[in-house]
């Protein structure tokens, strides 16, 4: 990377967060600049992660929570009276073998 590929940031701690910034470089064999680079580069990843509790990953926990109102439930009414009720032209269709039925 060139000069003028990169940009600088700068921060300000205080003597005790220096001190254990300085300590944490110097055990895993980084420059401050170094250890700096990969913080900031942690703490974005972390930053950009999915939230598993933001709502967008919760709403089908919250439908299955939630009881269905009266006017989501259905009459349940037999299959030969939804045959009889057919009002469809002349096309034709075939109902669904029940699977409860077969051994």
């Amino acid at each position: 990377m060139s000069s003028n590929d990169t940009k600088h940031v700068q921060t300000e701690l205080n003597e005790d967060e220096y001190e254990r910034f300085r300590e944490f470089a110097r055990e895993h064999g980084l420059s401050l600049k170094e250890a700096g680079h990969e913080a900031l580069i942690e703490w974005i990843e972390r930053q950009q992660q999915a939230d598993p509790n933001d709502p967008a990953f919760t709403v089908l926990d919250d439908l299955e929570d939630e009881s269905l109102s009266a006017s989501a439930a259905t009459d349940a009414r037999e299959e030969d009276d939804l045959v009889e009720e057919w009002d469809g032209s002349d096309e034709s269709f075939t109902l669904a073998d029940d699977p409860s039925a077969q051994s």
